[in-house]
């Protein structure tokens, strides 16, 4: 089979790996409001919360691009640091999963492995599961939801929407599926729209629905270089960034193609970088 390759080679997190020295650029005051000294104090470290090896990855597109076409996608998570506490973003595949023999996401086509522990990640930072303040998804599919059931001491930014829709689709008798059992002991605070987490500007979260019905995404203000919005699966490759291929196991075509305009749009106003969670190009593991 093939590989995939992308069409695009962003330095992002190779510049977030040598200490977030990346060029500021102008943002609009509209959007971004956070002050200089509230924004000097916000910090990004991207986390290796796995691979995900693709036998075929004809669902990722739906029109056929990628038929017969193998794949390893990067899975990220970030560790959003603020003077008023840490924002954990997605927990991954999940620490338990770790080891050569990985999990099987989808028989006979997707393996999911994990060769480094969040939890080992977290504390080479000096903080811990324990630790984290708020904690957000992307959205709920399982490469993203792995470590969530470790971090009930955490607030959850609970999407409803995206909540209820992974209930239905994986849960029984109206509980949460087991990676997020945890939902029901955790503190949580529902997100149905537009979030400014902390009330400074600094982190936003952004709904941008289609990959599932309560998809969000993550403006962040980093103290040092440009803004950056963290995408989850709006894309999953640059190579759907250039050509707006949509996955054929997407909730909805128009809303995702809508929330591809909107990241695009708000990148442009803002002067933030696109980051896509699972391309390897935009992934560096900051050490």
């Amino acid at each position: 089979m093939k590989p995939l390759r992308s069409l695009h080679t962003p330095l992002l997190l190779a510049a977030l790996a040598a200490g977030m020295a990346l060029p500021a650029q102008a943002a609009s005051a509209a959007t971004v409001s956070a002050t200089a000294s509230q924004q000097a104090q916000v910090q990004v470290f991207p986390l290796d919360c796995g691979r995900i090896d693709v036998k075929d990855m004809d669902m990722f597109a739906d029109d056929g691009t990628y038929k017969n076409v193998s794949a390893q996608l990067v899975v990220s998570c970030y560790l959003i640091r603020h003077p008023q506490g840490d924002l954990l973003w997605d927990t991954g595949i999940g620490d338990q999963f770790a080891g050569p023999k990985g999990v099987t996401l989808i028989p006979g086509n997707i393996v999911a492995h994990v060769p480094v522990t969040l939890q080992s990640q977290l504390k080479k930072r000096g903080t811990s599961l324990a630790g984290i303040r708020y904690l957000a998804f992307s959205h709920e599919h399982i490469d993203h939801i792995g470590n969530a059931n470790a971090l009930t001491g955490a607030t959850w930014l609970l999407n409803p929407k995206e909540h209820a829709w992974a209930i239905k689709q994986d849960g029984k008798d109206g509980q949460p599926p087991p990676l997020l059992a945890g939902a029901d002991r955790a503190k949580i605070r529902l997100v149905t729209g537009d979030l400014d987490v902390f009330g400074d500007g600094t982190v936003r979260i952004l709904q941008t629905p289609g990959h599932t019905p309560g998809h969000q995404s993550l403006l962040v203000i980093p103290g040092s270089g440009q803004p950056l919005i963290l995408t989850g699966d709006v894309w999953h490759s640059y190579a759907n960034f250039r050509h707006n291929r949509v996955p054929s196991f997407n909730s909805s075509r128009s809303d995702t193609l809508a929330a591809m305009q909107r990241l695009r749009a708000l990148a442009r106003d803002t002067g933030a970088r696109i980051v896509i969670g699972h391309a390897p190009e935009d992934f560096m593991l900051q050490r």
